[in-house]
Order: structure tokens, then sequence, then C-alpha cells
């Protein structure tokens, strides 16, 4: 791996300071290479929006646990992360035998549920009021096989099969994108609870994991777009070091996450 010259995940503080000034640079060879390395569960942050799942879609490893987040200023209507299953009136769309899993209706701004999954296999998942508007999303645990493996026209609405993204988007650039957005979500989570402390510890963490993150993302960019991305990751780790408020966070935490989105779309 070479550390060069792009300041990733940079915290500017403790164990990180000075970082920033000499210039860190992951450009990662290797390809994404989820069934190899042992590694500790991780928990992903699904933020609620307005008719959508932010980030839409996971990798997830037996293990790991997903929060979904009521994430809107105002809660005008109500959101549910629910499983396609026949117990919610839909075809099955994760795996067989697992159990039929509903967050129920978020009622409040900043409620969370979550869910720890052991079950390989795709795991589709929708809001039961807002399914036809497209708000649906995807988990692929391990491996891509199951029910939710069928073609995308067996029971999920037009626009959710709009939307929905691919078991290769899921393997590749986009899904480690994706990944990146969720556990950056998680960095933001106890900071949206008053805990920056917590925050900034979860965000070393994430650096801490340097090689695992976003090898095949970080190697399809273009010079002009590794110096974009690094202005991102700067301004973000200079607002969780500092004295920012929240609401700074989340504008740095979200410009993150839509310069990444960005550029994985037009990569190729």
């Amino acid at each position: 791996m070479n550390f060069s010259s792009l300041p990733l995940l940079v915290s500017r503080r403790r164990l990180l300071k000075g970082l920033l000034g000499a210039g860190l640079l992951w450009l990662p060879a290797c390809k994404r290479a989820f069934t190899q390395a042992q590694v500790a569960p991780h928990t992903y942050v699904v933020e609620m929006k307005d008719f959508f799942y932010d980030p839409i879609g996971l990798y997830l490893r037996r293990g790991d646990t997903v929060v979904w987040l009521e994430a809107r200023e105002q809660v005008k209507t109500r959101h549910t992360a629910t499983a396609y299953h026949p117990a919610f009136d839909k075809k099955l769309r994760i795996p067989e035998g697992a159990a039929p899993w509903n967050s129920g209706f978020f009622e409040q701004i900043g409620q969370t549920w979550s869910y720890t999954f052991n079950d390989v296999g795709i795991h589709d998942y929708f809001c039961i009021p807002h399914e036809d508007s497209g708000m649906v999303g995807r988990l692929l645990v391990e491996e891509p096989t199951g029910p939710g493996a069928q073609d995308l026209s067996v029971g999920i609405s037009p626009a959710g099969q709009s939307v929905m993204p691919t078991v290769e988007e899921l393997l590749g650039p986009v899904g480690e994108v994706f990944n990146f957005q969720g556990r950056l979500n998680a960095v933001m989570l106890p900071w949206r609870q008053d805990d920056k402390s917590q925050a900034l510890e979860r965000w070393e963490a994430l650096l801490a994991e340097g090689e695992s993150l976003l090898p095949q993302f970080f190697a399809n960019l273009s010079e002009a777009d590794l110096q974009a991305v690094q202005a991102e990751f700067a301004a973000f780790g200079a607002a969780i070091a500092s004295d920012a408020s929240l609401f700074d966070g989340l504008e740095a935490a979200e410009a993150l996450k839509l310069a990444l989105e960005d550029l994985v779309y037009n990569q190729g």
C-alpha cells in the first residue's frame, strides 16, 4: 500500500496529529476480498430520509448490525424497515428460515431500531407506506443467495425495482461507497446524541482499518478526483476534531458522502 499524498480519514487529533501536514494517501491495488480475513463485527447506520434509505444497500458479514435512524428534521410521514416476507404480505426475498424482521413505525426524530444479521444471503426490505415511492433497500450478507437473488420483478414494486442496487454494485466500488456511508453515519450517530467524543473515537477506529476501506473505488480515481476527495475528507476531519456544531458536522458528512457517490457513479 502506498501512503503519500491524500489525507484520508484525518481527525487532526491524538494519534493522527501531524498526518494532514505530511499527507496520507491510500491507493490499494488489491481487489475487494470480503470472504478472506476475519474481522470484528461492524455496526452500520442507515438514515431514513424523505422516501429513501441512506445508504440504500450494504454488504454485511454474519454478526454485523444495522441501525436504522429517523434522520429527518420533521416526521411528517412515518417510515418502517420491513423485510420482504409473507408475514408482511410480501413475496419472500430474505433467506429461507430467517426470521421476518420489522422495525415497526418510527414516530420520533432520532428514533433508532437495530437488527443483527446472521443468515447468509440477500435481505431485501421496504418501507410499508412508501414502497410504491421506491423506498426499498438491500442487505447482502456474505453471499448473493436465497430468494432475494430472484429477479427484482418478483415481489418488488416497479418504483422499487428502478432503484434497488444490484449484486454487482454491492460487490464492487459502489458497494464500498455504500458501506463507507453506513460507517460514516455510525460515526455521526453519537454526535447526534450529544456524545462527540465517542463520534471521534469511531472516526479514528475507521481510519485504523486503512487497507480494508474503499480499495476498488480509490484505484479507479483520477488525480483530479483524488484531490476533490482529499478536500472532503479533510473538511470532515476538521469538523469532528474541532468545536464545530452538529449542524456543521452533518453538513460535512453529507458533503463527503455525496462526493463519493457522485464519483463512484461516474467511474468507468
